[in-house]
């Protein structure tokens, strides 16, 4: 079982280095309380997947800002929890055979896990004292806009998504989701960063964490309608286990070989509507796919359709976090289905 490493600073060394060089800082998950003149403390966690890295390089921008000749001097404190300090140094969402960082928080269907303990002890650690709020930065590894993802719709969370973004997810699975731990506790966020490194959304992410460092309070009037649009998750895909596919993307002859073939630039469609009847997948098998409600229904026969081998939609609906890696596509998900909340 991995401990979890506590400390009161940061190595000035944080500043610069690279995720697969983070081992060499923090041998095992760490959690960082970095004091500030604001109370309550922001948590802000990175890394629960390791090869989702722009988390980490905007903690780097938001501690060069505020760094002195003899530390920092935040304008609100922090929590700083850095994850999966495993895989990240393997450049992998997460080590074969371990458990997902990101669903073994409160609420995991595997609360005697490893991590799930280790995870407990962060939660009951930050939570001794009050919380301004939570903010877990993540990836995509498909094209998507940055967009926050909230399990409640309250005024306040409400607030951090469109500080973020125009449009936010409202989602109730998987389980096991930091974000959803912090539903009775503060606001709390997960900011979908675009792909690794993208620097647009970087820019985004960091002001809003900028901001929320010098706000007092949350605005208490409503968020405006027209200031966001939510949309829920209604559907998860998954490719059944004994199903091979492919891209056509990808460098290869042929898709003979493959039972699937998902359309070329399928990641495309991300936050875009998938009519009724379009076509994104060619299949050899009658059920390629697994589609499952956020009760944990199958729900594929109301979903799917296969006309000769030709794969659509039964109604219109809007993918998201489509991924187009297919170790990530076999870990997680091909995508989840949204429509208007």
């Amino acid at each position: 079982m991995p401990n979890l490493t506590i400390l009161d600073h940061i190595p000035s060394a944080f500043l610069s280095i690279s995720h697969r060089e983070i081992k060499e800082l923090f041998d095992t998950p760490t959690l960082i309380y970095l004091k500030g003149e604001k109370h309550p403390a922001l948590f802000i966690s990175i890394l629960l997947h390791g090869n989702e890295y722009s988390g980490l390089q905007i903690m780097q921008e938001i501690l060069k800002k505020y760094q002195t000749t003899d530390g920092y001097k935040l304008p609100r404190g922090i929590w700083l929890f850095i994850g999966n300090v495993d895989a990240a140094q393997m450049g992998v969402r997460l080590r074969d055979g371990q458990i997902d960082f990101n669903r073994a928080w409160p609420g995991t269907p595997e609360p005697d896990s490893d991590t799930a303990i280790l995870i407990q002890e962060v939660m009951d650690r930050i939570t001794q004292d009050e919380l301004f709020a939570s903010i877990d930065l993540h990836n995509n590894t498909g094209q998507n806009p940055p967009y926050g993802c909230i399990s409640v719709v309250n005024e306040k969370n409400k607030y951090l998504s469109s500080f973020f973004n125009h449009i936010a997810m409202v989602f109730q699975s998987p389980k096991g989701v930091s974000t959803m731990a912090f539903d009775d506790i503060c606001p709390a966020i997960t900011l979908e960063c675009s792909t690794p490194g993208n620097e647009p959304a970087k820019k985004r992410a960091f002001e809003l964490i900028d901001d929320l460092m010098h706000m007092d309070h949350f605005p208490e009037k409503p968020l405006p309608v027209h200031d966001l649009q939510l949309v829920k998750n209604s559907a998860t895909i998954n490719i059944n286990a004994d199903v091979t596919f492919c891209f056509e993307d990808e460098e290869y002859s042929d898709t003979l070989g493959y039972d699937l073939t998902l359309v070329k630039n399928f990641d495309h469609h991300n936050f875009t509507l998938l009519e009724k009847n379009e076509i994104f997948a060619y299949s050899k098998v009658a059920k390629p796919f697994l589609v499952i409600s956020p009760d944990g229904q199958d729900i594929t026969d109301e979903i799917i359709q296969n006309d000769n081998g030709n794969i659509s939609l039964k109604k219109a609906l809007m993918p998201a976090m489509i991924s187009m890696d297919k170790k990530i596509v076999l870990q997680d998900c091909l995508c989840y289905l949204l429509e208007d909340y």
